[in-house]
């Protein structure tokens, strides 16, 4: 069994843990990715965590947040996704 932690760091202060997914392991991490963030977008009226049975309201995924899987973080970026940290634009971030 693949895990996928799902985490918000886009508007947030600290990044804020949401939920795991689970997917068959035969899925590549990239592709888990993928579907992590399809699957947490608000697109019924009850929003899609109260669709997944959590007890809380969460926004939809967006450019920043991230999810990590096998060891790896892949963050939402302004096209797919990247291992490097990004800004609100989803542009990779400068090293100072």
């Amino acid at each position: 069994m693949l895990k996928v932690k799902l985490f918000h760091s886009a508007f947030e202060d600290t990044p804020e843990y949401v939920t795991t997914f689970e997917f068959d392991s035969n899925m590549g991490y990239k592709k888990a990715a993928e579907k992590v963030f399809a699957k947490s977008q608000n697109m019924s009226k009850n929003g899609w965590a109260r669709d997944r049975g959590l007890n809380k309201d969460f926004r939809s995924t967006s450019v920043g947040d991230y999810v990590e899987v096998g060891g790896f973080k892949y963050y939402v970026a302004a096209m797919g996704f990247t291992t490097d940290p990004v800004d609100a634009f989803g542009r990779t971030k400068k090293s100072a």
